[in-house]
């Protein structure tokens, strides 16, 4: 006979207690709790039935209809003859008459299957029991795992927002230095200024050989959404735009890679207005900050 593993036997601690165990089920049954680790296993799931079944088996007692007794007789002489040893489904405590005396209303106590009933009370109530735990702890689970899986993500979003912007923190200083230190004698240095000495200021670090420019802005005002700084080149007395910026929030900007032209000839000054926000061919005020080109 193939002996019962330690889930086997849980399985069967139901019908231990109840004793709808078969008589090779009970005999391994037993076998298996003379082992001490088996029994230290299965004794406290054991006690629980127990205690399950004493709280739900439950016995009624009603007063019959008076037709029930022929009725039941009835039922009782048409079934098969049951297995030895099985419990009556009925216990009468009336007994019937002889002839056609009539029979005396008896109170009869009827008796459920005790065996169906408690292994059914005891099916629902430790099935209802798991499945509830069960679910708890998957809701549990669940929403632990779900708050931890938004903290991560949100955790790697910020760290991928911080690595994009180092990023392009270095990036924009690595061209600022490559403008700077390839510009060699073709560097020419532009100083914007405006008419208070307290006002603006704007410096056109312009790389000829490139046609790049880095420019650094400081003390800028705050402009409308709807408005914006432009800065121009004077070529030949026409102004010509040449970038659209805003400043930070503490008044100053710094701009790579702005595109001007490889040869300084023609070009006179540079200067800044403030215009719409989509621009505009031609400047429609005077600049506030003016920077003249020494010639080459």
């Amino acid at each position: 006979m193939k002996p019962l593993t330690l889930d086997d036997l849980r399985e069967l601690a139901p019908g231990f207690v109840m004793g709808t165990l078969t008589a090779d089920e009970l005999a391994q049954f037993r076998d298996a709790m003379a082992e001490p680790s088996l029994a230290a296993e299965l004794t406290p799931e054991i006690e629980a039935h127990r205690a399950a079944v004493e709280f739900l088996a439950t016995e009624h007692s009603v007063t019959p209809p008076s037709a029930l007794k022929a009725r039941v007789m009835s039922r009782i002489a048409a079934e098969p003859k049951s297995r030895a040893g099985s419990t009556p489904v009925l216990e009468l405590l009336s007994s019937s008459s002889a002839g056609n005396r009539t029979p005396t209303p008896q109170r009869v106590v009827v008796h459920p299957p005790q065996q169906l009933v408690r292994k059914s009370s005891n099916a629902v109530w430790w099935g209802l029991g798991i499945t509830t735990l069960a679910m708890a702890a998957s809701a549990v689970f669940a929403f632990d795992l779900n708050n931890q899986v938004r903290t991560l993500t949100s955790t790697v979003q910020e760290q991928a927002v911080l690595i994009k912007r180092n990023d392009a923190r270095l990036a924009s200083r690595d061209e600022t230095l490559r403008i700077l230190t390839e510009g060699g004698n073709d560097l020419v240095l532009v100083r914007l200024a405006a008419n208070e000495s307290t006002g603006p200021g704007m410096q056109v670090f312009w790389n000829v050989k490139d046609g790049t420019a880095v420019v650094h802005a400081s003390g800028l005002k705050q402009v409308a959404s709807n408005r914006t700084y432009c800065l121009w080149l004077i070529r030949d007395g026409k102004p010509v735009p040449v970038k659209l910026f805003n400043p930070d929030p503490d008044g100053h900007r710094l701009l790579n890679d702005v595109q001007v032209p490889k040869d300084v000839k023609g070009i006179a000054a540079f200067a800044v207005t403030e215009e719409p926000a989509e621009g505009s061919p031609q400047p429609t005020m005077t600049p506030f900050l003016v920077g003249a080109v020494a010639p080459k």
